[in-house]
């Protein structure tokens, strides 16, 4: 029996809470399926569950058959860029991603231009904490020039410099 009415689910943790679920891999596996199955969730918090890259690569590939998911928050998981990559490349439906702290490298510069220049929906993108650095930013640029409805970016830890800001502004 599938459940119809459930909107939004929360497995993250709280800013001062020490308890987490420790979802790991598995926790994102069956998450993925639920993605697969659910045709009613609009939100999705699992912050801080250790999902490694492979639970992020299978977030990603259930969120390309999930186009009812509007806000995926993800962050703090350990998803490198490899995980990230995935999640990135299906979210152009979504309102609100979140992948704060999660390890990315400049090397996701290129999924995120082309996020942003696809997405017609992406309103709030929260990548701060990461490793973007300045290539990033210029491919971040680049996207957001091609964008319109993106409403916040937060940058903020990303060491992207003068430069990256320049082409930011």
């Amino acid at each position: 029996m599938m459940n119809k009415s459930l909107t939004h689910l929360d497995l993250g943790v709280l800013d001062t809470s020490m308890r987490k679920n420790s979802l790991g891999i598995q926790g994102a596996v069956c998450l993925a399926a639920l993605l697969v199955k659910n045709s009613t969730l609009e939100s999705l918090a699992v912050n801080d569950n250790d999902f490694g890259s492979d639970g992020g690569e299978a977030i990603g590939v259930a969120l390309q058959q999930n186009t009812t998911l509007k806000a995926l928050k993800i962050s703090e998981n350990d998803l490198k860029s490899e995980g990230a990559m995935q999640i990135i490349a299906h979210a152009h439906h979504l309102e609100v991603l979140s992948l704060a702290k999660n390890y990315l490298k400049s090397d996701c510069g290129k999924q995120i231009y082309n996020l942003l220049k696809k997405s017609k929906s992406i309103k709030k993108l929260h990548l701060e904490f990461n490793e973007l650095m300045t290539p990033g930013a210029k491919c971040i640029a680049q996207g957001i020039a091609k964008n319109q409805s993106l409403e916040l970016l937060n940058l903020k830890g990303n060491v992207i410099g003068d430069q990256g800001i320049i082409m930011i502004a």
